[in-house]
């Protein structure tokens, strides 16, 4: 794994740690969404934690893999899924990636 690859995937695990309010050194690859990370109460007015990742995951992905979602051939399940799905998108949008990650800044 080259350097920003690495870089992308701390910062992913740092935005999950940030959205569920969780020590970042709590988090490990196969810690699931539904298991160790629960969302709050959802309200109308307000987004929960997985509406947020939900939108995270589809505001960086391109068309090719907006179609795996939608097909079902790919799924995100575990803080390990969301970091390889960010350093996958960041290949081909590493603006959209980098500034929703904080990179850089």
């Amino acid at each position: 794994m080259d350097d920003i690859e690495e870089k992308v995937r701390n910062f992913a695990r740092l935005r999950i740690a940030r959205i569920f309010k969780v020590p970042p050194e709590s988090l490990t690859s196969d810690s699931r969404f539904g298991e160790q990370l629960k969302a709050s109460f959802v309200s109308d007015f307000k987004t929960n934690e997985y509406e947020q990742v939900d939108r995270d995951i589809k505001d960086v992905a391109d068309r090719k893999i907006l179609k795996e979602f939608s097909s079902s051939a790919l799924e995100i399940r575990t803080v390990g899924d969301y970091c390889a799905h960010m350093v996958r998108c960041y290949r081909t949008k590493p603006e959209q990636v980098s500034k929703l990650l904080g990179i850089g800044s």
